[in-house]
């Protein structure tokens, strides 16, 4: 089938290595490398680095395979605005089944006094157990940004829990932060950027960037279980509370992106594997010798009980400042021993870079170099889907 020419903001996908027989492609080689975009076309590639799908609606973070198969997106009410203010359940072939508008505000706070002049929601949303949704969203403070998360009902859309992270962590850390500034005013001190649920513990795991942290608390009671991150500016009355490394000259994660568990046998009970894209730029604790020198994927192993880490695995130091990330990026184990990493900012966020290596053999057996788009649309996360959800079946019959 011939189409039309693909839009121009997508850019230029070269591709310096494609080995699709070492690759994670999945049954009849049906699964794409889905390039998520910070603002505007997300779209699809096959192991030739040509674009097979990609969607005409502007998506901006949210790009997210559900159970039931279908796509949650975070797009726009309408595309002459520039707020992405619209959860939507779609699915490939672009059928919307529910959408969620936000046009303000979740006044959970005293300072609230006036509307949020951002997107509510902005950098993540993942399904809980009971098919509702958890989003990160900035919730109408006048004073402060990115800090909290609601849990909304799938189909009513009412909000059922509020979890607003200053009650979680020290008041010092939104008091004091002075590590960025915005034009507006605000003080973006924590910077969710990602978040995920593990159904064998029922801990909630939170990245913030600009805490240079990941932390869990369980879902239920909000209460804090453990925290990775250098032990700078933390009170002593959270320091208990600090994983502690088994090696020396441990690096601690610095404004880190895309965290996720990955659930192997050999992860019981208190064992767990913490995978996420390890930026490398210092915002308020961290290793500042090395900082903004290179970023890296990352896998460490987490004791929760003991509260030690491990670092298992790590791939980035060798390419150094070309496929440095100061914003974004991603690492996801995708099979085979393999893992898919986005550089999605390297050389100041004019080009996007997406790898997939084998851990073991340490052999990159995809490489796809993204130059060209448009300013903003740098690839958020890369994430590897089947273009064909196993949910999804048809059948022919003849028609007399």
């Amino acid at each position: 089938m011939k189409t039309g020419s693909l839009p121009t903001d997508i850019g230029t996908n070269a591709v310096k290595t494609s080995k699709p027989s070492k690759m994670v492609l999945g049954s009849g080689n049906t699964k794409l490398t889905f390039a998520v975009s910070s603002q505007g076309i997300t779209y699809g590639l096959d192991a030739q680095g040509k674009v097979r799908w990609y969607s005409t609606k502007s998506i901006s973070h949210v790009f997210k395979q559900l159970s039931n198969g279908h796509l949650l997106i975070l797009t726009k009410i309408s595309e002459t605005t520039p707020k992405y203010n619209a959860l939507q359940e779609t699915d490939f072939y672009g059928r919307v089944y529910r959408q969620y508008n936000f046009s303000g505000l979740f006044p959970t706070h005293s300072d609230h006094k006036k509307l949020a002049t951002n997107t509510v929601i902005h950098h993540d949303a993942i399904e809980l157990p009971n098919h509702n949704l958890l989003l990160t969203v900035d919730d109408g403070s006048a004073n402060y940004v990115e800090d909290t998360m609601i849990e909304i009902d799938r189909q009513t859309g009412k909000i059922k829990k509020v979890i607003d992270l200053k009650r979680i962590l020290p008041q010092s850390a939104y008091t004091k932060y002075s590590g960025t500034t915005r034009s507006d005013g605000k003080t973006d001190w924590f910077h969710q950027n990602s978040m995920y649920y593990d159904k064998k513990t029922g801990n909630l795991l939170v990245s913030g960037r600009n805490q240079d942290m990941i932390f869990a608390i369980n879902y239920k009671s909000t209460k804090l279980k453990w925290i990775l991150a250098a032990n700078q500016k933390l009170p002593k009355s959270y320091q208990k509370y600090l994983l502690k490394p088994t090696t020396k000259n441990y690096n601690f994660n610095a404004g880190q992106h895309a965290i996720m568990l990955i659930h192997t046998k050999k992860n019981k009970g208190n064992q767990v594997e913490l995978e996420f894209y390890n930026n490398n730029v210092v915002v308020t604790r961290g290793n500042q010798s090395i900082s903004e020198d290179y970023s890296v994927a990352n896998i460490v192993k987490i004791n929760q009980l003991k509260k030690t880490v491990t670092k298992v695995w790590g791939y980035g130091k060798s390419r150094g400042t070309s496929d440095f990330t100061n914003i974004v990026g991603s690492n996801y184990a995708i099979g085979k021993g393999n893992s898919l990493i986005n550089f999605g900012y390297a050389d100041s966020g004019t080009r996007s870079e997406f790898v997939e290596i084998n851990r073991k053999t340490k052999q990159i057996v995809f490489d796809v170099n993204r130059t060209g788009f448009s300013s903003g649309d740098w690839s958020y996360r890369a994430q590897r889907m089947s273009l064909y959800p196993k949910h999804f079946g048809f059948s022919l019959k003849k028609i007399n």
